[in-house]
């Protein structure tokens, strides 16, 4: 019954994008005045990237905290799913900088748990938040040259909306700044979590971003797999 469940858990973000991707590519020509053709790419590559983990756990040998999976599938749910194929993004006033947002709190977790796990364990706290901050503005900022650089292939194609910007008067460029802003508040949000791990004695987080006193503790969980 035990391992029934394990496996249930470890599919179920998978799962989740595989029903959430359907049902949106399916009603995508329903609910979008305009229909985008790269949705019908990006719906079914982007489903399957919750395959990465177990992926990475069989030949790496690294088992990703199973909250970090969850977050990543989320994201692509309501990133590519609801916004990309349902137009959250023309019916929620600012739901991207919510996504924005939400992308700099997990990114942040994701790169403070490798940042333990390639052996940066004992750096200072000060240089570890440093290091996650500037890796989380430098893959938003990679993010904003992919979206950029998407739209210039494809015409009709305007992820950053600068074709509706300036045809309205406004600045594309505010857009793309807020972007990367709205990302290290998110990074700052985890920042704080973890600081409310600290002083509640690890009730947050449980030790599952630092493989290293994960694994001296004797539990299961994300360590490497050796």
């Amino acid at each position: 019954m035990h391992k029934v469940r394990e496996n249930i858990l470890r599919w179920a973000p998978f799962a989740a994008c595989v029903v959430f991707g359907v049902l949106a590519l399916s009603l995508h020509h329903i609910v979008c005045p305009t229909v985008n053709k790269v949705v019908y790419l990006q719906v079914p590559v982007c489903m399957f990237i919750p395959l990465l983990f177990p992926a990475l756990e069989r030949w790496a040998k690294v088992k990703v905290p199973y909250f970090l999976v969850v977050v990543v599938a989320v994201q692509i749910i309501i990133s590519v799913d609801l916004g990309s194929a349902l137009n959250f993004y023309g019916f929620i006033p600012h739901y991207d900088k919510f996504l924005h947002t939400y992308f700099g709190v997990w990114g942040a977790q994701i790169v403070f748990y490798f940042l333990h796990l390639w052996g940066g364990g004992n750096m200072k706290m000060v240089w570890k938040l440093i290091l996650v901050m500037l890796s989380v503005l430098g893959i938003a900022a990679i993010w904003e040259i992919f979206e950029f650089t998407m739209s210039c292939i494809i015409s009709d194609y305007d992820p950053q909306l600068w074709h509706a910007a300036v045809a309205s008067g406004g600045n594309p460029l505010w857009d793309t700044m807020m972007d990367i802003i709205v990302a290290a508040i998110g990074a700052g949000i985890f920042f704080v979590t973890l600081l409310a791990d600290v002083l509640c004695g690890g009730k947050i987080y449980r030790g599952t971003l630092t493989p290293a006193a994960h694994a001296l503790q004797g539990e299961e969980g994300p360590q490497i797999v050796k």
